[in-house]
């Protein structure tokens, strides 16, 4: 177990590294979105004050917060993003790296406009009635159909549900200093050409992505481990994944799938 803060929610909590299970969950449960994330993130994540766990309550900053936690410690610190450059006549690939680290840190929550607290969850602008709460978990799953997604989901979170553009300006601007978006584009310099490359990074559907790839053998260890020790698959699956993978190069020496490693 490591203990994750999060740092819109305020929330210490445990977060502990896939097993077989999860493994399984990431391979079969469909594409890698915020849906894929949350079931994850129930499984693998818990209160330290033992309270139960609401994922999709979670504001969307700290949804990303535990996936790039949890990539960094199956995987490890460094994130590499490829890119082919545009410039004209290059078409090289450029790799953008940087540290996770480094990343949160750089998109942690700031200082946000006077603000008063409001109901619980709730905040007013100091100089306005309008009311506002930061966007959850489950306020984009709602909007991920919407025809206009921002408006649908600013309907969600403002009180009263029209205002001027000041006032949803400075809404806007608070929200984004509370829990900044950890979206965003990543630039680096063609090797090449010298000409700039830009990459948009995604932290769900980068972070799913590489952890199903790395849950990519759980099969063939299964099948290896239960054919040498005869053991069932609840059992196989609920050992953490290195373990795991040390029973199946055991159990089959010659043919054990390689892994990467952090």
């Amino acid at each position: 177990m490591a203990v994750v803060r999060l740092p819109v929610a305020g929330m210490d909590v445990d977060l502990r590294l896939p097993d077989g299970a999860d493994d399984i969950l990431l391979l079969e449960a469909g594409p890698p979105d915020l849906g894929l994330a949350l079931s994850l993130i129930a499984r693998v994540v818990h209160r330290v004050d033992g309270a139960p766990l609401d994922p999709t309550a979670l504001p969307i900053g700290d949804v990303d917060v535990l996936l790039l936690r949890l990539r960094q410690r199956v995987i490890g610190e460094v994130v590499s993003a490829e890119e082919v450059c545009a410039g004209p006549g290059c078409r090289a690939r450029v790799d953008i790296t940087f540290s996770i680290d480094a990343y949160l840190e750089h998109h942690r929550p700031g200082d946000a406009p006077p603000i008063l607290p409001a109901e619980e969850g709730w905040y007013r602008l100091s100089d306005d009635a309008v009311e506002f709460r930061l966007p959850r978990a489950a306020d984009q799953l709602a909007i991920a159909r919407a025809e206009w997604p921002e408006q649908a989901l600013l309907l969600r979170c403002l009180r009263p549900a029209e205002i001027a553009d000041p006032a949803r300006r400075k809404v806007e601007a608070a929200m984004e200093a509370m829990a900044p978006s950890l979206c965003a584009e990543l630039e680096g310099i063609c090797p090449e050409c010298g000409a700039r490359v830009e990459a948009s990074f995604d932290p769900i559907q980068y972070t799913l992505r590489e952890l199903r790839d790395q849950a990519a053998f759980v099969y063939e260890e299964v099948c290896a481990i239960a054919h040498h020790y005869h053991w069932s698959e609840a059992e196989i699956l609920s050992l953490p994944a290195a373990r795991r993978a040390r029973y199946a190069e055991l159990a089959a020496p010659r043919a054990a799938p390689e892994r990467t490693t952090a």
